[in-house]
C-alpha cells in the first residue's frame, strides 16, 4: 500500500504560530480518531473554532512536539521549520525462521512554517488578519482531504478509538548558527 502524503505551507507571524499548528494537529487527529471519543472544541486567534479529541496523552504530544516547533524557529528574525505527523499500521513481518512486526505508515501530514516577526503594531494587525485567513483555509483543507480521500485507510483491526498508532516529528532546524549552537547545547539530541 502507497502512502498518502499531504502537504501544507504557512506563513505565519511567529506568535501566531503555536495556536495555528495546534489546530491543524489537532483536526488531523480529530479526524483520524474512530470510534468513541470525547470532542473538544477550542478557539484560537479572533474567531477560529476547531475540534479536538478530549484527550490528555493525546493534548500532551502535541504541545510538546509544538514546543520542540517553537524552540527551532528565530524569535529575532524569519525562519522555517517543519513538523509531520504520521499514521502507521502494525503489520506481521516474516522473514525465513522468525516472525515480527513492523509499522507501515499510510499516510503522513507534512506542515511547513516559515515564520516572520513583525516590527510595528499596524504589521501585527495585518499579520493576524492573514493568520486567522490561513488557519481556516488549512483547517478546512483538512476536511476536504479526509472527505474526499478515504482509500488508502487500513482495515481497522481493533475496537480503540486510535487504532493507528501516530508519531509527530519536528524537522531540525538547519541552516542558521544559531540551531545549530541551539541543538549542541540540547542534552540528549544529536
Amino acid at each position: 500500500m502507497d502512502r498518502k502524503v499531504v502537504t501544507q505551507t504557512l506563513e505565519l507571524e511567529r506568535s501566531f504560530v503555536e495556536p495555528v499548528v495546534k489546530a491543524v494537529l489537532h483536526t488531523i487527529l480529530f479526524h483520524r480518531c474512530f470510534g468513541n471519543i470525547s470532542p473538544r472544541e477550542n478557539r484560537i486567534l479572533k474567531s477560529v473554532t476547531y475540534a479536538s479529541v478530549d484527550c490528555a496523552d493525546m493534548l500532551a504530544a502535541v504541545d510538546d512536539k509544538v514546543d520542540e516547533l517553537m524552540q527551532n524557529l528565530s524569535s529575532t528574525a524569519a525562519s522555517r521549520s517543519q513538523i509531520s505527523l504520521y499514521f502507521t499500521e502494525t503489520k506481521p513481518r516474516k522473514a525465513w525462521f522468525t516472525k515480527s512486526e513492523e509499522e507501515v505508515c499510510w499516510e503522513e501530514w507534512v506542515i511547513t512554517i516559515q515564520s516572520k516577526v513583525c516590527r510595528t503594531e499596524r504589521e501585527l494587525n495585518q499579520l493576524l488578519d492573514s493568520a486567522e485567513d490561513q488557519a481556516k483555509r488549512a483547517i478546512f483543507a483538512v476536511i476536504q482531504e479526509m472527505d474526499r480521500n478515504k482509500d488508502h485507510i487500513p482495515l481497522i483491526a481493533s475496537s480503540q478509538s486510535n487504532p493507528f498508532p501516530h508519531h509527530i516529528v519536528v524537522a531540525p532546524a538547519t541552516g542558521l548558527w544559531s540551531s545549530m549552537i541551539k541543538r549542541a547545547m540540547r542534552p540528549g539530541i544529536p
